[in-house]
């Protein structure tokens, strides 16, 4: 019998516009010591997959049919206090976000001796014992220390692990995590998933991962179950699906990913369309509008799961499914321009700049703290191409970017654009350059006010510039909502109307709008789905071919930085500490830093399935703090080739013969590279 096993269940949620079915006749289970990944696309229903199976559903919510059944207990029949008593102590949830999801004012001891006498009961100093024994279990560093601490008092990767910990006090049977990594670090998400693994095998535990990210499928689970519009629409063992996936839902994602081996010449595939909405759907394949394998039967009815073999596990609900396997070609359509070459005059030039910010005392009369958010750090960046820059956060990625668009002024040293140093000039002289420097932020949704018709949001820039008459500003906006692969009814509509992915082409729209020379975009899809994420890079690189923009990427991710740009800048703690060309510091890093976070990288492909010695994390520790950074070089304290020397002399950045340049004492050479994955 499965620890769980979830039969033909179906959840619906009353809203204004009517009733929606998030979950429809979704059927799986899970072993226990066994990790289920449940993958798709947004609003295809993984989440609340998960939160039926708790039934924590949001008002208007309920299951109206199916089995969910723990350990042969049916849950779907149990009363609310049942379900408390469920909750926490034989199964728990780790959710997306650990900063919404703790109390700001609580303890992070208080919360967990909560969690653990609820279930268990016991005396507080039996709860503080657990408390501190389970935060051991999790690696967090000094945990008797932390359980003093808020939790604004610690890092992304430090809260999640509270929240695994959380979810571990009372030993559960089961644990649902809800992209648990989505925002962290892709050396600090190896860490928590790796975590999740081995926690998974000590206590012989069933995990259900919900995530978009097909790496993470690849590389931490058993088996994977594929959904979209609501529906189970391809279910299989990890290898077996990468290597030949049926469903033509999951073919797409698989080639809509960015890799490391992928042609940068190429456009990357691209899932037309959008998810429906799950508000009276016809009956047909909820993939055929986006399929370009439809045939007549998929728009009249919907397929259901059905195995491959007669003796075999893999499903799928697909009438025409793909036979042919899984093999990674290039799309065959080259990128107009891609083989062009880049200008070589400098455009923006960084010299020597350093930003620090100065923090309160801890202590009356106390001497006063900055953090060193960059330090050093000399840069040029030429016309028309685009420079990636990759890190950890807290790294400086973001301070750079700011400093480059004139949103930030460097504590000292230069920033020139165009020859001209922007700090010795004037507000009113960088209010008028800042047309020719534009920054997409991180998150569209906050960057574009919702007052604001998306028209108005386009033209505001051109109205601050006194750019144009007003005719002529709105023959702008419809170009650019043509550029960006907007209809033009959307310029009479709200931020809020639009998704993510369509917030993120505004924004584009919005940066374009004074025709700027270069565009700083701060993790531009790093909250996007796979299949938007590609669209999102297509156009950024089709609009650079017809703009001759240049870009200044900041990411996380390396495989989108190894596709888009010309050149990468890695950055550690504030200095730059490897550059070059991006073949080159993918395909043979030298700073051991660039090489663990390259090990950290979750790859979306057959041969990386399954466990085994490539399952590694590539990267260990926490990112020292930038207000007391390491003496000499601040990778030191995470270095497996640190010497002396590197506590007391910091590397400068320097380029060897014929190699691209590198802040190492002890540089990787080709016998010492990590192996290409």
């Amino acid at each position: 019998m499965s620890l769980l096993e979830v039969t033909n269940l179906r959840t619906e949620i009353d809203t204004r516009q009517g009733t929606i079915r998030p979950v429809d006749g979704v059927s799986f289970s899970v072993e226990a010591g066994q990790t289920l990944g449940l993958v798709g696309e947004s609003g295809c229903g993984k989440t609340l997959t998960g939160l039926s199976i708790l039934r924590l559903l949001p008002p208007g919510g309920a299951i109206t049919g199916g089995s969910v059944r723990l350990d042969g207990e049916e849950l779907t029949g149990l009363d609310e206090p049942a379900m408390r008593r469920l909750r926490g102590s034989r199964m728990a949830m780790i959710f997306q976000d650990p900063m919404t999801s703790l109390n700001p004012v609580r303890t992070i001891g208080s919360q967990l001796r909560e969690a653990y006498r609820i279930h268990v009961g016991g005396s507080r100093s039996a709860a503080t014992a657990r408390a501190t024994d389970v935060l051991g279990l999790v690696g967090m560093p000094r945990p008797r220390e932390r359980l003093h601490d808020y939790p604004h008092q610690l890092s992304g990767g430090m809260r999640q692990r509270v929240m695994i910990a959380l979810g571990l006090m009372c030993e559960p049977k089961l644990l649902i995590a809800d992209e648990p990594t989505t925002a962290l670090d892709v050396s600090i998400q190896a860490q928590i998933l790796t975590l999740i693994d081995d926690l998974k095998s000590q206590l012989s535990m069933g995990v259900l991962l919900v995530t978009h990210d097909m790496g993470v499928i690849a590389e931490y689970a058993d088996r994977v179950a594929v959904m979209y519009g609501g529906r189970m629409v391809e279910q299989a063992g990890v290898q077996e699906l990468f290597e030949a996936p049926r469903h033509r839902y999951t073919k797409a994602l698989l080639a809509a990913m960015p890799t490391l081996e992928l042609d940068r010449g190429a456009e990357l595939a691209t899932i037309p369309g959008a998810p429906p909405k799950l508000l009276d759907l016809a009956p047909q394949c909820r993939f055929a509008p986006r399929c370009a394998f439809a045939q007549d039967d998929c728009r009249r009815t919907d397929p259901a799961l059905t195995t491959v073999a007669p003796d075999s596990d893999h499903l799928h609900a697909c009438f025409h499914p793909a036979t042919e396997p899984a093999v990674r070609t290039e799309p065959s359509v080259p990128r107009t321009g891609a083989d062009e070459p880049r200008g070589s005059e400098t455009l923006v030039q960084l010299f020597d700049v350093h930003k620090r910010f100065g923090l309160k005392a801890q202590r009356p009369f106390g001497p006063r703290r900055a953090v060193h958010a960059v330090s050093g750090v000399t840069l040029s960046i030429a016309a028309g191409e685009t420079l990636g820059i990759v890190g950890e956060s807290g790294c400086g990625k973001t301070t750079i970017g700011r400093m480059l668009v004139g949103l930030e002024r460097p504590s000292s040293g230069s920033v020139t654009f165009d020859g001209r140093d922007l700090s010795a000039q004037s507000p009113a002289v960088r209010r008028r350059r800042r047309r020719d420097l534009q920054m997409m932020f991180q998150d569209s949704a906050a960057a574009l006010d919702p007052r604001m018709t998306v028209a108005a949001l386009i033209e505001e820039p051109l109205v601050a510039q006194g750019v144009g008459t007003r005719r002529e500003r709105r023959d702008t906006v419809r170009e650019l909502l043509d550029a960006v692969g907007l209809p033009p009814e959307a310029a009479q509509r709200y931020p809020h109307e639009f998704s993510g992915g369509q917030r993120q082409r505004i924004a584009m729209a919005r940066a374009l709008a004074l025709r700027p020379k270069v565009i700083v975009a701060d993790e531009p899809v790093s909250a996007l789905d796979v299949s938007v994420q590609a669209q999102i890079l297509n156009l950024m690189r089709s609009l650079q071919d017809r703009y001759g923009q240049t870009y200044v990427v900041i990411s996380h991710d390396l495989s989108l930085l190894k596709y888009l740009a010309d050149r990468i800048g890695v950055m550690y703690l504030g200095r730059l500490v490897e550059l070059g060309p991006s073949e080159q510091v993918y395909g043979a890093p030298r700073h051991p830093y660039t090489a663990g976070l390259i090990k950290a990288i979750p790859l979306p492909s057959a041969a990386r399935t399954g466990v085994g010695p490539e399952k590694s994390v590539g990267l260990g520790g926490e990112l020292p703090s930038a207000i007391d950074p390491p003496s000499g070089c601040h990778f030191r304290t995470r270095c497996p080739l640190a010497t002396d020397r590197c506590a007391v002399e910091a590397p400068a950045l320097t380029a060897g013969e014929g190699l691209h340049a590198v802040a190492c004492h002890h540089p990787l050479t080709t016998e010492l590279l990590t192996p290409a994955r």
